[in-house]
């Protein structure tokens, strides 16, 4: 948790004490023996900002942002360790705390994409944490380059079509709906079946059932005309 930070009493100066309280994420109190405790601004945040993100508008608003990552990364956090996550005492002011700190730095790492931390979040308790036993002591584990290159790196991979990706289910749901028989005809799963179309073009003409495939798969943009295979790895 590094060094803790002394907070005191605004009022007479005494050193605060911290409790901790809340249900699904544990929040200090900062309290005064003798004037009791203030404002708790960790509470408001709990109440009014922790579940934002339940909702998608709250991802795009820049304000929101940071309070979407942590409060989603407390809410996986507990599903996966079974008990809730408890936030730092370093200050008493939510969005001047290490954790969230450490939200805004994995969003400056993400281009200020919230969205895409989100699956990175899940990503990371997948990939490297994989079980219980492993403990993540705060949102800085998941501040990690080499996490954030590994994660990058292979969502780009993903987006390489092969040989055998399959096509996309709203074009093999077209084909069912306007031309059935083309299943009948020609093998129509990956991506290498569709490159076969064209060729069939290239070979019989225009008049063909294939050929509407064809110039279906150029309207959702996934050739860039009829005379053109898409590139694709083995």
């Amino acid at each position: 948790m590094g060094k803790r930070t002394k907070q005191k009493c605004k009022q007479c100066g005494a050193q605060l004490e911290v409790t901790y309280e809340g249900n699904g994420v544990q929040y200090p109190v900062f309290t005064c023996e003798k004037h009791g405790s203030s404002t708790n601004e960790w509470q408001r945040w709990w109440e009014n900002y922790s579940t934002r993100w339940k909702e998608r508008k709250y991802w795009d608003n820049p304000l929101d942002k940071v309070s979407c990552i942590v409060g989603f990364f407390c809410n996986v956090y507990e599903k996966f360790y079974g008990h809730p996550f408890t936030l730092d005492i370093l200050n008493p002011i939510p969005y001047k705390s290490k954790t969230f700190t450490m939200a805004r730095r994995i969003l400056a790492m993400f281009e200020n994409d919230a969205h895409e931390i989100r699956i990175y979040i899940k990503w990371v308790f997948a990939k490297k944490v994989k079980t219980i036993k492993y403990p993540v002591t705060s949102l800085g584990f998941f501040a990690n380059a080499s996490f954030v290159n590994e994660y990058k790196h292979a969502k780009y991979r993903s987006t390489i079509l092969k040989r055998h990706s399959p096509l996309p289910q709203d074009f093999i749901q077209w084909c069912n709906d306007n031309c059935p028989e083309i299943f009948e005809k020609q093998e129509l799963k990956t991506w290498n079946d569709l490159n076969a179309l064209v060729t069939y073009v290239k070979s019989y003409g225009k008049d063909t059932i294939e050929n509407k495939v064809v110039l279906e798969a150029v309207n959702k943009n996934m050739l860039s005309d009829c005379s053109t295979y898409r590139k694709l790895e083995d």
